[in-house]
C-alpha cells in the first residue's frame, strides 16, 4: 500500500522501524502477553495517511506490516493525524480516546471483542507512546499520610428507607459526610476519616448496594437522584445540622444536586472530580461492564491515576474498583452519563470547592471551569499530578485542602 501524499507531522507512521519498536515494546510486556494470549487478532491502525496492520497470535506480536493485511482486519483503529499525534506523546490513551466528547478514536470490525479484550487495547496503544523511548523516571510521588495514628473508628448500621445502612465516623466536632465515587464503598475515605478527624466529624457512608449496606428492592439505582434522595435521609436519620459535603465522581456530582436542592443547608460543598454534565461514559462501556467488568475497571481507574501516585496506592484505587458487583458500578455509572443538573447548580448559597486532580481526563479543566461559571462564588483547586481518585491518590494534600476550605467556614 502506497502512504497517501499530504501533510503530516505522524512520521511515525510511516516508519517501519518505528513499527518494528512497536513490536519488540509490546513482546517485553509480561502485561500485554498475558492479556493478549487468547486473543488472535488483526488489528489495523488507520490515520489520515497511512495505515499499519499488526498481527497477534497466542500473546506475542508475529508481524507488523503496513496497509492491510490481505485477509482483512478484525479490528480496525482509526483517528485523525492530530489524535494519533495525541497518543503517540502519551496524551490519550484508549480510554480518554474513545470516550464521548472526550476522544476521536473509533474502533470498527469487532468491537465487541476489542472490549472483551480491552485490557490488550488498552496496553497495545499504550506501546505507541512508549515505543523507543527510555522508560519514565517515577515520581516524585505524592506525600505519604500518617500510618500510627490510631484514631478510633467506629462502623455503625443505621435503617434509612428501610434498607439496613452501614457508614463509618470517628472525631467530633462539625460534621463532615463523605460520599463515595461509582463502585466503590466506605473504603475510599480511609484516609481523610482518619486525616481530618482530630478535628471533624468525619462520616463516610455505603450506598444502597455498595459495601455492606443492603441493596434496594428494586435493584440498583440507576439515577443519582435516587442517590441523592437516599443521601438526604441518612443525614436527617443521623440528625445532622448543617454538615459539610464531600462526594467524588458520582459522589461529586451528587454533593452539587444535593446543595441545589436545600440552598443554603450545608456548610460547605467540596465536589472532587464532579461536574454538573458528564455525558462521557459510552454506552458500549456500559454494557460491557456486565460481561467485562474486571478487565475495563483495572484500565479505566489506571489510566486515570496520576504520575505522583505511588505504586502501592495506584493498585489500591484498581482494588477498590475490582471488589465491585458489574451489576452495580453499570448502575453507577448510567447515572452518571445520563446526569445533567447545568440549570440547577446556580441555587447553591453554600460555599462550593470544585477540587480536581490535574492528570483526571474524565473531568478536565475545561469542564470544572463550566460548572464554576454556573455556580457564584465558587472556587477550584488543583492537586498536580493527581488522577481521579485523590482522596486514595494523594491524600495529604486532599485533606489539607478540605481542612482549609471548612476552616474558612467557620
Amino acid at each position: 500500500m502506497k502512504t497517501p501524499s499530504g501533510p503530516s507531522d505522524l512520521k511515525e507512521f510511516e516508519q517501519e522501524s518505528w513499527w518494528e519498536a512497536v513490536q519488540t515494546e509490546l513482546n517485553g510486556d509480561s502485561e500485554w502477553a498475558d492479556a493478549a494470549r487468547y486473543f488472535p487478532a488483526r488489528i489495523e491502525f488507520r490515520s489520515d495517511h497511512a495505515s499499519w496492520t499488526v498481527d497477534t497470535r497466542d500473546g506475542r506480536v508475529v508481524s507488523v506490516r503496513q496497509g492491510s493485511h490481505p485477509q482483512g482486519a478484525d479490528i480496525t483503529i482509526v483517528a485523525p493525524d492530530a489524535e494519533w499525534r495525541r497518543v503517540i506523546d502519551g496524551q490519550v490513551d484508549w480510554f480518554q480516546g474513545t470516550s464521548p466528547g472526550l476522544g476521536h478514536i473509533t474502533v470498527e470490525g469487532d468491537v465487541i471483542a476489542a472490549m472483551r479484550n480491552v485490557k490488550a487495547m488498552w496496553r497495545l496503544l499504550g506501546a505507541l507512546s512508549t515505543a523507543g523511548r527510555p522508560a519514565a523516571e517515577p515520581g516524585p510521588y505524592s506525600p505519604d499520610p500518617e500510618t500510627d495514628r490510631h484514631t478510633a473508628i467506629s462502623g455503625r448500621y443505621v435503617t434509612v428507607n428501610g434498607l439496613r445502612t452501614y457508614y463509618e465516623e470517628a472525631g467530633d466536632g462539625i460534621p463532615i459526610v463523605c460520599i463515595h465515587a461509582a463502585g466503590q464503598d466506605t473504603l475510599m475515605y480511609r484516609h481523610v476519616v482518619e486525616g481530618l478527624s482530630d478535628e471533624f466529624r468525619v462520616i463516610s457512608i455505603d450506598a444502597p448496594g455498595h459495601g455492606k449496606t443492603l441493596e434496594p428492592a428494586g435493584g440498583a439505582f440507576r439515577d443519582i437522584s435516587d442517590h441523592a434522595d437516599f443521601n438526604e435521609a441518612f443525614i436527617e436519620a443521623l440528625g445532622l445540622e448543617n454538615p459539610v459535603i464531600v462526594g467524588c465522581s458520582m459522589g461529586g456530582n451528587m454533593v452539587l444536586e444535593l446543595a441545589s436542592r436545600r440552598p443554603g443547608f450545608y456548610r460547605a460543598v467540596i465536589s472532587a472530580e464532579g461536574s454538573d454534565y458528564t455525558p462521557t461514559v459510552s454506552d458500549t462501556l456500559l454494557e460491557m461492564l456486565l460481561l467485562n467488568g474486571p478487565q475495563i475497571l483495572e484500565g479505566w481507574s489506571r489510566s486515570m491515576t496520576g504520575h505522583r501516585t505511588p505504586p502501592d496506592r495506584a493498585r489500591e484505587v484498581v482494588w477498590q474498583l475490582r471488589r465491585v458487583c458489574p451489576e452495580v458500578i453499570a448502575a453507577d455509572l448510567t447515572g452518571y452519563a445520563g446526569f445533567d443538573r447545568r440549570g440547577h447548580v446556580g441555587r447553591i448559597e453554600s460555599p462550593v470547592l470544585l477540587l480536581r486532580g490535574d492528570a483526571d481526563w474524565l473531568v478536565p479543566q475545561e469542564m470544572v471551569e463550566q460548572v464554576s461559571s454556573r455556580i457564584p462564588g465558587s472556587r477550584i483547586a488543583v492537586l498536580e499530578g493527581t488522577g481521579h481518585y485523590p482522596m486514595i491518590e494523594n491524600p495529604v494534600e486532599f485533606n489539607q485542602t478540605v481542612r482549609d476550605f471548612v476552616r474558612e467556614t467557620l
